[in-house]
């Protein structure tokens, strides 16, 4: 999973910044939607940690990341987290996404959403997938994690 939220942190930078840049300041501003609490915090973190990482080696000060704790299946929480982004100026936000919250999404027409973690790919006007199930990723992870007899992912 950080492999592929390396790439999609490179792609977005560097095919779409312009685009989504705030063209006085030509920051290009992105949201970062993960599970910061709860159960999965440590997976939350890693992904955080894996953006950081990204943006550190492209060595871009024209790049902000917002991240903001979407929670597990947390409707509220998803929601909150969104609009906490969207109030900060950000135009497209990366991060698991389940299928079932597609329709949370959907409504914030103006913002685009790239989600490396979803069961159903899907293309529409707002939302990027690409077909990795949330759920079986974070089970793998951590399975992976307790027999490494591991406490940390990163």
């Amino acid at each position: 999973m950080k492999k592929i939220l390396i790439l999609l942190a490179y792609t977005i930078i560097f095919f779409n910044s312009n685009l989504f840049s705030d063209e006085k300041n030509k920051i290009l501003k992105v949201g970062l939607l993960a599970p910061l609490s709860g159960e999965y915090k440590e997976l939350g973190n890693s992904l955080l940690y894996s953006l950081q990482l990204a943006l550190e080696e492209i060595d871009d000060e024209n790049i902000s990341i917002i991240p903001r704790d979407s929670g597990f299946n947390n409707d509220e929480k998803l929601n909150t987290a969104i609009k906490e982004i969207k109030s900060q100026g950000a135009n497209i936000i990366i991060g698991p996404i389940h299928y079932e919250e597609f329709n949370q999404v959907k409504k914030y027409k103006d913002i685009v959403f790239i989600s490396p973690s979803n069961i159903n790919p899907e293309f529409t006007d707002n939302i990027i997938s690409v077909g990795i199930s949330l759920e079986s990723q974070l089970m793998s992870l951590t399975n992976f994690i307790k027999s490494r007899k591991k406490n940390r992912t990163s």
